[in-house]
């Protein structure tokens, strides 16, 4: 009963087995501000430029700051496989966990998901958290290293 109650309410939510939801175009840069208290950032900040390379690949580089006290910072430069609104990345040196980059019009959202709670993705610890980038252009982003972006 439960099975056909389910049914029933899929097409009224919008579900439907099998169909995907339009692709989305990642192009462009996504920001995030921390909050600045007494001259300090509190908070994780950074930036996130993708171009889209072919429907199922996009170039990216990525840069995240935890912010005050310790400001420990991370980077990723890749070409990643894009499946219509979501990219995912495998760290070589680190195969117990994997960070998903999940695309909307207006934002982004990171996700990491990991089977070892020691590991960072190859960030240190505290470096990565899941956020939301707003995206503030459309524009094809230069893609280039943002190592030491943030001194």
């Amino acid at each position: 009963m439960k099975s056909l109650l389910f049914l029933f309410l899929m097409p009224l939510s919008g579900f439907v087995p099998g169909k995907r939801s339009s692709s989305i175009d990642p192009t462009g840069t996504y920001r995030l501000k921390g909050i600045v208290k007494n001259n300090r950032t509190i908070g994780h900040s950074g930036e996130l430029r993708v171009r889209l390379l072919d429907e199922h690949s996009v170039a990216l580089c990525f840069y995240i700051n935890a912010g005050y006290p310790n400001y420990r910072s991370g980077t990723l430069l890749d070409t990643l496989a894009y499946d219509g609104d979501r990219a995912e990345y495998h760290p070589r040196q680190d195969t117990s966990c994997e960070i998903y980059f999940y695309f909307e019009p207006l934002q982004v959202k990171l996700m990491q998901v990991m089977s070892n709670p020691q590991s960072g993705c190859g960030f240190a610890p505290g470096v990565f958290a899941p956020v939301a980038f707003p995206k503030v252009s459309s524009e094809i982003p230069i893609i280039q290293s943002l190592e030491g972006h943030g001194s």
